[in-house]
């Protein structure tokens, strides 16, 4: 009996030599927070040190790479404590490194960063250590005992949502219908509204909505919403100057969410707005005559050659539309004749006439309408086609 418990003291001495220090951690607030660019918001998250306590270091990886993303106490009421101004998934950890045997040489200095490199043997992990010496900052590798070390993370822990970005959320573009084998008239109303996704990349592209509106002044003329980046509007007239408001608000689906997540992590203003001008311009006109007010001073952009040849370079004759007006065109050859005449948004000529024949070389003249109060898009002119 004696025996026996002389072994018993003997494994109990040596379990409690080689057992690991306690450490474990709990978050104490929401574990989804919420960026928009404003540290008011809810950007903090706490955490409550459950760790074994004495003279030990704690240091906390708080996971986001962030130039304090490492804190190290030597308290165990010293609980831990991050702000987040990025979205993403971060995992947190926590380290309790009891440093009686760490030479003096690196446990006199300030200590930056403690970092798990691996497991030595049975009895032994290898840490690596940054401290401050002097002006000089330096990173040793040390092996310590297993029974002065313990650690705990807590995988995806903490989930970030953002739709703030330092530069601009908005990227915008006159829809352009050409391919690569065919060039096509523009129209010169018709924008494609999109989301900068150079810009805006969050971890979880699906719990967004992007909702827009448009103001003519201060007059809202739409609004709309929608799951996807990007949105084809067509403008209801030209505002060149000073143009329209356009403002892209990017919040949180919040039917991604229960409601339990959204009221409890403090979600619903998970919201960022921004607003730019976009100076929509009639493309009918020329470059030199698009910002002359009176309409009447103005000269149309339509082409006068055009080369129906098949070599996919110039075989279409159009003319840039506004993608609002319904354009007429009537073609005649030299002699008077109609050889062609077309009623759409967007006009275009491949130098055949109306039965499908094609017109030969030769010059025509064309006499183009639109269906604008203003007649501002009335106008004729001539065309040389080239075969």
């Amino acid at each position: 009996m004696r025996t026996l418990l002389a072994y018993l003291t003997i494994f109990l001495i040596s379990f409690q030599a080689t057992a690991q220090l306690t450490a474990k951690f709990t978050v104490r607030d929401a574990r989804k927070l919420c960026y928009t660019g404003d540290l008011t918001r809810n950007t903090t998250a706490t955490f409550k040190n459950n760790s074994a306590d004495g003279a030990y270091w704690y240091v906390w990886n708080y996971g986001d790479g962030s130039a304090d993303s490492i804190q190290i106490t030597q308290k165990l009421s010293d609980n831990g404590k991050h702000e987040y101004i990025q979205d993403g998934l971060y995992s947190v950890s926590l380290l309790v490194v009891d440093p009686s045997d760490i030479s003096t040489e690196i446990t006199s200095n300030k200590i930056l960063a403690v970092e798990y490199l691996s497991a030595v043997g049975s009895d032994s992990v290898s840490i690596a250590i940054t401290y401050k010496d002097g002006t000089s900052t330096k990173k040793q590798t040390v092996h310590i005992g297993k029974n002065k070390f313990g650690r705990y993370t807590s995988t995806n822990c903490i989930e970030v949502f953002s739709p703030y970005v330092a530069g601009s959320n908005f990227a915008y573009e006159i829809d352009d219908p050409s391919s690569e084998e065919n060039k096509a008239a523009l129209e010169s109303f018709v924008y494609i509204l999109s989301v900068n996704e150079e810009n805006f990349q969050p971890h979880d592209k699906d719990v967004w909505t992007y909702y827009w509106s448009i103001y003519n002044d201060k007059t809202p003329i739409a609004s709309f919403h929608t799951d996807s980046t990007e949105y084809r509007y067509t403008f209801p007239k030209e505002n060149y100057d000073p143009g329209y408001t356009v403002t892209l608000q990017i919040a949180l689906d919040s039917s991604k969410f229960d409601a339990y997540e959204i009221e409890n992590n403090e979600l619903q203003s998970c919201v960022a707005s921004q607003s730019i001008k976009i100076k929509v311009t009639d493309y009918f006109f020329t470059d030199s005559s698009r910002t002359e007010k009176d309409f009447e001073d103005r000269e149309n952009a339509i082409p006068n050659i055009f080369t129906p040849n098949g070599d996919n370079e110039n075989d279409v004759f159009y003319f840039n539309t506004n993608g609002v007006d319904v354009f007429s065109i009537w073609i005649y050859n030299n002699n008077g004749t109609l050889v062609y005449n077309q009623r759409a948004k967007t006009i275009a000529w491949t130098g055949a006439d109306n039965s499908g024949h094609d017109c030969p070389s030769g010059t025509y003249y064309y006499v183009v309408k639109s269906d604008n109060k203003n007649k501002i898009h009335n106008t004729a002119g001539f065309i040389q086609l080239f075969r």
